[in-house]
């Protein structure tokens, strides 16, 4: 287990069985338009929003619950997204909805992403055992990538 601080929590984390248990499971499940967009959107995060999965050892085309909110006025798109890994909260608040912030420079006027780790889990998949963190993206602003079907047809 490493050892590792993340905005106000200290955390352990099983970077190299998080590893393994991303490589071994396909991408989210759903293939809604949504979903899909979001898988896209992936390939196009940040840096500090790719190296902050990859510390984790998360793949984030992988295993995580999206909720699609809106689209704004400037063609961005509001989600939500939670994610499970291996891991242990040591020290700082361990209630959902407790959220620091992820700077960034992308995807719209946010400058930064709202994470929140907790052991208040949810839908965490069968073939994870314990102990486990739940990852909370509470708001991400990213663009539309997917094709519309205007788009294809024409």
């Amino acid at each position: 287990m490493k050892t590792m601080s993340s905005g106000p929590w200290i955390i352990e984390v099983n970077l190299e069985k998080n590893k393994e248990w991303y490589d071994e499971n396909p991408t989210i499940s759903c293939t809604c338009d949504y979903c899909a967009n979001y898988k896209l959107a992936c390939d196009t995060f940040p840096s500090s929003v790719k190296n902050f999965f990859n510390t984790l050892g998360i793949d984030p085309q992988k295993e995580g619950e999206v909720s699609h909110y809106v689209e704004n006025e400037d063609g961005t798109h509001l989600y939500s997204v939670f994610y499970h890994f291996y891991g242990a909260i040591i020290k700082g608040p361990k209630k959902e909805g407790t959220y620091h912030k992820l700077p960034h420079s992308s995807f719209g006027k946010n400058e930064s992403i709202d994470i929140g780790l907790h052991t208040d889990l949810e839908l965490v998949p069968s073939s994870m055992t314990e102990p486990v963190i739940q990852l909370e993206i509470a708001e991400i602003l990213i663009p539309w990538l997917l094709k519309k079907e205007e788009d294809v047809n024409s």
